[in-house]
C-alpha cells in the first residue's frame, strides 16, 4: 500500500481518506458529492486557519467560473452532514466578509498507527519478564518458554480487545440511532405544520427512550413544543412541556447552547420575562458564538422590545452565515417590517422566497409588507398563495386583516367565521383574531380578543405587541397601554 493510501485526517468520530475519496463516521461512510469532499478536505487540510472564499473556489473548481452561491451551499451540505460539537458549535465557522475555518482539532495519519501496533506488541513480549539463558541451559527450552509467554499475552489481549470491540460497537450504534432519531426530529419539526411538527416529537421522543441523557434529544422536544405553540396548540399546554424538556437538557449539559436559546425563547414569548430571555441568549452566544438559531432568536427578542438597530444586526449575521435558509432572510425582513423599511423588508421576502418558494411564512410577511403600503392587490396574491401553501389559522386571518384594511368588510367577516368555526376542532390564537378586528377599525372587538390571547399567555403578545403596526390605531387608548405594561413592555 503506498503512503498515499495511509493518508488519513481524523477529528472527533470522523475520518477523511483522500485516497479513496471517502468520509467516514464511527466507520461508517457518509455521502459526499465529489466537490462537498473537495471542499472539506481543503477546509481541513488547512484546520484553525482562514481560509478566504476566493481561494476555496479557486481550489475546488480549478479553470470554472461559479458564483459564491456555490460555496455557500456546499459550506451548508457539509455542515449538515458534520453536525455540531457538544456546545453546539459548527465544525465550520464563518468569517463574514472574509471566509471560513475549520474549528475541529485534526490529527494526520500517515500509516504509523499500524507501524506502532507492531512495535508496541513486540515492545511487550520482550519485556514479558523472561530472564537471559543461563550456560548449559538449551536454547530450544528458551524458544518453548517464550513462545508460551507469547501466546498467553495474545490471548489475554484477545479476549481483551473483544470485549471492548462489542462494547464500541454497542455504544457507537446506540450513539448513532440516537443522532439519526434527532435528524429526523429537526427535519420534520421544522416544517412548521402542525402534523409535521408532531411527528418531529414523536423521533424526539424515541430518542430520548433509547438516551435518557441526551441533551440534544430534550432540546428537540422543547424546540417542538416551542413551535406548536400559538401556532397549533394553546401556549398554557406547550410552554411548560417545552420548559421542562429545556431545564432537564440543561440538567443533563449545563454547557449546552441550543437548550439556552429554547429557553430564551419561553421566557420571551410565554414568561414575559425580558431580562431572563437576553440573559439566557447571552449566554448561548458565549457559549456558541458560530450557532446561528442563537443570534436570529436575539433579534427576535430585540425587535420585540424596539431596539432595531442590535436586532437588524443579529439577523444580519445569521443571515450572513447561512444565507441559504429561508428562516433567516424573511427573519431580517421582519425586523426591517417593524422597523418601517418596508421596501427592503420586501426585497428580502423576495429573497427567501427565492431560497424556498414553498416558504408560507416569506409569502404571508410579503403580504404584511404590501398591506403597510397600501398595495393592496398585491397584498391579497402574495397572502392567498401563503395560504394555499399552508392552510393554517395564522394565514388565513392575515388574509382576514387584508381584507378588512382594503375595505372588504364582507370577506373579512366571513374569515372571522370560519376561524370560529375552526376554533370548535382545534386551537385558533386569540391574537390573530384580533388582527382582523383592527383591520375593521372595530378596537371594542380587537381589544376584547387582545384580553382573551392575555389569558392564553400568547406568545404574539410579547413578541409583537409592541411594534406590530396592525395595531397602530389602537395605541393611545389607555386599554392598549396598560396591556403592553402587563406583557412587560412599557407603553
Amino acid at each position: 500500500m503506498s503512503n498515499s493510501a495511509n493518508h488519513f485526517y481524523d477529528f472527533g468520530p470522523f475520518r477523511i481518506d483522500p485516497a479513496e475519496g471517502v468520509l467516514l463516521r464511527d466507520g461508517q461512510p457518509l455521502t459526499l458529492t465529489p466537490k462537498a469532499f473537495d471542499l472539506l478536505l481543503a477546509l481541513v487540510e488547512r484546520s484553525g486557519h482562514v481560509v478566504g472564499k476566493e481561494e476555496l473556489m479557486s481550489t475546488v473548481w480549478p479553470e470554472t467560473v461559479v458564483e459564491e452561491s456555490n460555496l455557500t451551499h456546499h459550506i451548508s451540505v457539509l455542515r449538515k452532514a458534520l453536525g455540531e460539537t457538544a456546545e453546539g458549535r459548527s465544525l465550520i465557522e464563518t468569517i463574514p466578509r472574509r471566509g471560513y475555518r475549520f474549528t475541529a482539532e485534526v490529527k494526520e495519519d500517515h500509516g504509523a498507527a499500524e507501524r506502532s501496533a507492531l512495535e508496541g506488541s513486540a515492545t511487550l513480549v520482550s519485556a514479558g519478564g523472561m530472564q537471559p539463558v543461563a550456560p548449559g541451559v538449551s536454547t530450544l527450552a528458551g524458544r518453548g518458554t517464550r513462545t508460551a509467554i507469547i501466546l498467553t499475552v495474545l490471548a489475554s489481549l484477545v479476549s481483551v480487545y473483544v470485549g471492548v470491540g462489542f462494547w464500541l460497537y454497542f455504544w457507537l450504534g446506540k450513539k448513532a440511532a440516537v443522532r439519526e432519531l434527532e435528524f429526523k426530529g429537526d427535519f420534520y419539526a421544522t416544517m412548521w405544520t402542525e402534523a409535521e411538527v408532531r411527528k418531529g416529537l414523536e423521533y424526539y421522543n424515541r430518542a430520548v427512550a433509547l438516551d435518557p441523557h441526551s441533551a440534544s434529544a430534550y432540546d428537540g422536544l422543547a424546540t417542538g413544543w416551542n413551535l406548536l405553540s400559538d401556532l397549533h396548540v394553546s401556549p398554557r399546554e406547550a410552554q411548560p412541556k417545552a420548559k421542562a424538556a429545556a431545564l432537564k437538557a440543561l440538567q443533563l449539559d449545563e454547557a449546552y447552547a441550543p437548550a439556552h436559546v429554547s429557553l430564551g425563547v419561553i421566557k420571551m414569548q410565554y414568561e414575559w420575562d425580558r431580562a431572563g430571555a437576553e440573559q439566557e441568549f447571552k449566554r448561548a452566544i458565549a457559549l456558541a458564538p458560530e450557532y446561528t438559531p442563537a443570534h436570529h432568536l436575539y433579534g427576535w427578542d430585540l425587535i420585540a422590545v424596539g431596539r432595531f438597530d442590535e436586532a437588524e444586526a443579529e439577523m444580519r449575521w445569521a443571515a450572513e452565515a447561512n444565507p441559504l435558509a429561508d428562516i433567516n432572510l424573511w427573519g431580517l425582513g421582519l425586523c426591517l417590517y417593524f422597523e418601517g423599511q418596508y421596501d427592503e423588508a420586501i426585497e428580502q421576502y423576495r429573497r427567501a422566497i427565492g431560497v424556498e418558494p414553498r416558504s408560507y411564512w416569506a409569502h404571508m410577511l410579503l403580504g404584511w409588507a404590501y398591506i403597510q403600503q397600501g398595495k393592496h392587490p398585491e397584498a391579497l396574491a402574495a397572502l392567498k398563495e401563503a395560504n394555499r401553501i399552508n392552510d393554517g389559522p395564522q394565514t388565513l386571518a392575515s388574509l382576514g386583516h387584508a381584507y378588512a384594511v382594503a375595505g372588504r368588510r364582507v370577506e373579512a367577516q366571513k374569515v372571522i367565521k370560519e376561524l370560529e368555526e375552526r376554533a370548535r376542532q382545534r386551537y385558533i390564537s386569540p391574537y390573530d383574531v384580533a388582527t382582523i378586528y383592527a383591520g375593521l377599525g372595530d378596537a371594542e372587538q380587537a381589544l376584547s380578543w387582545l384580553e382573551k390571547a392575555y389569558e392564553d399567555r400568547s406568545g404574539w403578545l410579547g413578541l409583537w405587541l409592541k411594534v406590530d403596526p396592525k395595531f397602530d390605531r389602537l395605541r393611545r387608548d389607555p386599554r392598549f397601554q396598560d396591556l403592553l405594561r402587563r406583557v412587560g413592555h412599557a407603553p
